[in-house]
């Protein structure tokens, strides 16, 4: 008789604890924590001397393309950066090594906080095969003594919900599932953008939520002083928040921009009598 697996297909992911959401002395270790796997913010002028701003960002999206369409956790791609950043802020390496360097961060991140992680094989492959399986785990020894093991980095994910929950939001609502939608694509756009490497997790996270109630209007429609309340939770100064707000505002109307002028071009294409003419003088019907 045939056997019908009935398991579902989805991953499976831990739910959040709400008593661990609403304890402080929690948050307060996760605020802490945070400083010690900051990156430097000017390692690119400081240590690299092979690698640009330009090279680093065309390699980061490379490794967020990998994680969308292998539809990772979201937490798994800034994670894998601050690797890397925090890698290249007291290692110096060639050009040629960084896309290997990006693989090997994606691997480790993928093994800490994925159920099913990303095989080398699989990543491998995404590379063209351009890297192999043996300096892949060669170089994931090497990361990982760079980093002296200190793989449990927080990442501005991690502090979404306990912030929300500080700010007497609902979590239970459709309107914050919506509000953590737009922080993910926020956090992730920042992960990809060098300037933000200056800003502790808990800043991007705060100046995220910051940057989807305004784009909602929360804070217009309920009279909210945000920036004092996220102040008092993060215990960043109100003047980064922010700027870091702005930064994240103007970096997404750039690739509003960018996309609009990327569909007008795809669909602006001249009308050439002299092509339509020579196409039709050529037709033997």
């Amino acid at each position: 008789m045939d056997l019908l697996c009935c398991e579902s297909t989805s991953k499976s992911v831990a739910q959040k604890d709400p008593t661990l959401l609403l304890d402080d002395r929690v948050f307060d270790t996760m605020l802490k924590s945070e400083i010690r796997c900051l990156p430097a913010p000017d390692y690119l002028a400081t240590v690299q001397r092979d690698l640009t701003a330009n090279l680093r960002k065309i390699v980061v999206d490379w490794m967020w393309e990998v994680c969308e369409e292998q539809k990772c956790q979201e937490d798994i791609f800034p994670l894998a950066v601050n690797y890397m950043d925090r890698f290249l802020s007291v290692n110096p390496i060639n050009k040629n090594h960084l896309q290997l360097l990006g693989t090997t961060c994606l691997l480790v991140s993928s093994k800490l906080r994925e159920s099913d992680c990303l095989s080398v094989d699989l990543l491998v492959l995404y590379t063209d095969n351009t890297i192999t399986s043996e300096e892949l785990l060669m170089w994931e020894l090497l990361l990982l003594s760079i980093l002296k093991w200190d793989v449990s980095a927080i990442t501005a994910h991690d502090f979404l919900w306990y912030i929300l929950k500080r700010l007497h939001m609902d979590t239970a609502k459709p309107f914050v599932d919506v509000v953590i939608k737009h922080c993910g694509t926020f956090i992730g756009m920042c992960a990809r953008d060098y300037k933000f490497c200056s800003y502790k997790p808990s800043v991007i996270a705060g100046a995220s939520i910051a940057a989807a109630l305004n784009g909602l209007e929360y804070a217009a429609i309920y009279k909210y002083d945000l920036f004092t309340k996220l102040h008092v939770i993060t215990g960043s100064k109100k003047e980064v928040l922010k700027t870091c707000q702005e930064q994240i505002e103007a970096m997404v109307e750039g690739h509003k921009r960018q996309r609009k002028e990327m569909e007008f071009e795809m669909y602006e294409k001249p009308y050439d009598k002299t092509a339509e003419s020579d196409d039709t003088t050529n037709c033997w019907i």
